[in-house]
Order: C-alpha cells, then structure tokens, then sequence
C-alpha cells in the first residue's frame, strides 16, 4: 500500500523554507559588507559574543526537546546535543569532535576579545528576544513547531559561511580553510546542512493538521525576523556606531 501523504507537513516544510529564504541574513548588510571586505574582525568578534550569549541560553532546552520528540527523532537530537558539546565528529569523513563555545572563543580571541569580555557581553535587546522566543517555543510549543523553528535558524548557516564569511576570511584577511582561528565557521558550514535538512523532514513528518501547519509557519516567521533584528541590533552599534538614548541617570 502506498503511504499517505502528509499534505499539511510538506506545506509547513515548503513555507518555513520560503520565510527561511525571504528573511535570510546572509543578504543584511552586515554580511554582505563584511564579504566585500568593509567589515573587519573586530565586528565579526562582537557579532560572535552575542551569538555565544545565545547558544549559552539556548543551548540546555535540547534537553526539553529531547522529551518532546517521538522515538525516531530522539537519536537525532542527541547527535545535535553531542556535537555543540564537542562529544561527537559532525557527518562527513575525517571530520573531528569540537566544542563549539570553544570554537566561538577562538575567534573572538583572533577578533581581538578576551574570554572575559565575550562572556561579559550584555545581549542587545532583540538578540535577547531571540533567545527568550526560542526558549518559550521550546517550552510551549509541540516538536513539529519546534523544528520548523530551528531549521529557520540552523538551516541559515551553510549559505552564510558558504557564501559571505569563508571566502571573505581567505581573501581579505588571509586564512585558509583549515585555519584553526575560523572552524567555527568551517564547522557550521557543513554541520548545518545536515541538521537543517533532517529538522525539515522531522517538519515533514510531524506538522499533520493544519493547525500545527498556520502554527508552524507563525513561529517561523516571527524567529527569522527576530534574527534579521538581531543582525539591525550588531550592525547599528557595531559598525555605524549608532546608541539608543537611555535614561538621563542611566550611563550609555
């Protein structure tokens, strides 16, 4: 017997990948800048600070996910946990285990920043709206919702790296691809292909009405264009210098 197609999955999946692409920060000015060579390390170090602060806040609720996710989702989820943390090799040959806080340290320390100061980092607003976002989906939301969410994140990655910030390092700023100072992005540039694209059939799979479709699809949107503010926030302070006023007792 042929099996039943999941209609309402393949729309989620089709549209999460859609809102993916309509928002991708691969084409905000920050990266685009960056991969004309405008843009040094410096930036890029403190856009990696905020990155660490989020992955530091998001990083424990895979444990919820964990809970949530049926039988054949579970291994998957483990492997994600496992390689963040540096206890398993991503797919591909010859690929090693790595701790990814540890590959954002390590660029930060080539960006110019102490371990102190990216751990001192204070989250700019609508970074911190991403990470509490994330957090509460995870928390409220059923796991179909969850992976559309994530697949709009991680699924960013390959076409950020692949696209902007690798070739932009080897042209502007003479590394090479298997400089250790960037495997950070060497690592998420293949990573992530793999983990976006089973978080998509995991979409596929488990968004079976059309209310987990409309709910799906409305996380989704909402977290690219938290993502797209956080890349306004770094841009904004980080590159055109700009500050929002704060109160008159208040040091900026």
């Amino acid at each position: 017997m042929t099996a039943k197609i999941n209609k309402y999955g393949q729309e989620a999946a089709k549209g999460v990948v859609a809102l993916r692409e309509a928002w991708h920060t691969k084409n905000h000015p920050f990266y685009v800048e960056f991969s004309e060579g405008k843009i040094g390390l410096e930036p890029m170090g403190k856009l990696m600070a905020q990155h660490y602060q989020h992955v530091l806040r998001a990083l424990p609720s895979f444990g919820i996910i964990y809970y949530k996710s049926p039988p054949e989702a579970r291994e998957f989820v483990l492997e994600n946990l496992a390689e963040e943390e540096g206890l398993l090799a991503g797919p591909g040959e010859d690929r090693q285990p790595h701790d990814h806080m540890e590959l954002i340290f390590r660029f930060c320390r080539a960006a110019g920043m102490t371990d102190e100061a990216v751990r001192e980092t204070e989250q700019l607003p609508a970074w911190r709206a991403r990470s509490y976002y994330y957090l509460n989906v995870v928390q409220d939301m059923p796991i179909g919702v969850i992976m559309a969410m994530q697949c709009t994140q991680e699924g960013q990655q390959p076409a950020i790296n692949g696209e902007r910030t690798l070739p932009a390092f080897e042209k502007y700023h003479g590394y090479t691809m298997d400089s250790p100072d960037i495997e950070f992005f060497t690592e998420h540039y293949i990573a992530d292909a793999d983990h976006s694209s089973r978080q998509l059939q995991m979409v596929e799979k488990l968004i079976t009405s059309p209310e987990l479709r409309d709910q799906a699809l409305e996380v989704a949107e909402t977290q690219v264009k938290t993502r797209w503010a956080c890349m306004n926030d770094i841009y904004r302070t980080v590159v055109l210098g700009q500050h929002d006023p704060v109160p008159e007792n208040i040091a900026a």
